[in-house]
């Protein structure tokens, strides 16, 4: 084998960029945050490019939501776009653990390139991701990370808190609302997603609103009655800021209820479900969503499976959220149009 002076400077600069990629990667890990939407694709695509066929399967723990229904389908329009791609689904509803661990098992039999799971209880399902991974089956998670997984579709939690206190912030100045009373829902039992509700905190503490309730609430029919429950004790309630948009709908039909006017309240959630934007749309109590982009959501299902099987590009990163309000009307209507799309 000759080796000249011209291939040693290749294989050098060639050694260079791979350890430049793998020290990007593992900074991505660190930070998802750093990782964009282009890097991500770009990877996806490239893995088409060798004109093999994979196989990923997805599990979410409540498949039968309006919003999973969505990412679902942006996940297929994804792989068909690329055309080297199919995606499995699962029927895993309500959380069911025994649904979700019976179709990674069939997954694992089956031999997929890679499983993407939002984990109903990591300590059951650890097994199984050791036994996919012994397998050379690439174990992804959706939400929430995992110890030991290979990749990671997220959402930045801290960005949506952020957002969504912001837009809070930003109304009370514009309303000039004095001595500010705010509720705020959380979700104690997941700390992992705390940053829900402790931007909001940190930023209404540096513009003086005070916080008179704080208690759990992640679904429509508790938003409900919270909500209910904390204006009888403070009539003057101005904000309520939903650790979702189920709390923040069950908040906001509390309002309707009671009859107080539209202007005297920021009502404020997080997702971007269809029904949030659909009360955004009216333009009442309901200000605003930090609203994930379900369609890049869908995406990053397939393209960071990809890039974990084949390390062309980043396989962690977050999905960006973004403000929904009339504010900014063609964006709430794009939002909006993501759930009509077949």
């Amino acid at each position: 084998m000759i080796s000249s002076p011209y291939t040693k400077t290749a294989v050098a600069a060639l050694a260079y960029v791979a350890a430049l990629w793998l020290n990007q990667a593992a900074a991505a890990e660190n930070d998802p945050s750093k990782v964009t939407i282009e890097e991500v694709r770009a990877g996806g695509k490239k893995a088409c490019e060798s004109g093999k066929k994979f196989k990923i399967a997805f599990s979410h723990s409540v498949s039968e939501a309006a919003i999973v229904k969505q990412v679902r389908h942006f996940a297929d329009k994804r792989a068909a776009e690329l055309g080297c791609v199919t995606v499995l689904h699962d029927n895993t509803q309500g959380n069911n653990l025994e649904q979700q661990i019976n179709a990674v098992q069939g997954w694992i039999t089956l031999g997929v390139d890679a499983i993407v799971v939002t984990p109903i209880d990591e300590s059951a399902l650890k097994p199984f991701q050791k036994q996919a991974q012994a397998q050379h089956i690439k174990w992804l998670t959706y939400l929430g990370k995992m110890e030991g997984s290979d990749g990671f579709v997220g959402f930045d939690h801290a960005q949506s808190g952020q957002i969504i206190g912001k837009a809070a912030v930003d109304w009370v100045k514009a309303h000039k609302i004095e001595h500010p009373k705010a509720l705020v829902t959380t979700l104690t039992g997941l700390p992992s997603i705390a940053p829900r509700w402790t931007e909001v905190e940190k930023l209404f503490a540096q513009a003086g609103i005070e916080i008179v309730a704080k208690q759990d609430s992640a679904d429509q029919a508790s938003g409900l009655t919270i909500t209910e429950t904390v204006l009888k004790q403070h009539p003057d309630l101005s904000i309520v800021i939903g650790l979702n948009d189920d709390a923040a709908v069950g908040a906001n039909r509390a309002v309707t209820i009671a009859g107080i006017s539209p202007d005297k309240l920021f009502i404020g959630g997080q997702d971007g479900s269809i029904e949030g934007l659909t009360a955004v749309n009216q333009g009442k109590a309901y200000k605003a969503s930090a609203a994930i982009l379900i369609n890049d959501l869908g995406a990053n299902v397939v393209d960071l499976a990809l890039n974990a099987i084949t390390r062309n590009g980043p396989s962690f990163a977050y999905t960006p959220t973004v403000l929904a309000s009339k504010a900014d009307q063609a964006l709430l209507d794009k939002l909006i149009a993501n759930y009509s799309k077949n």
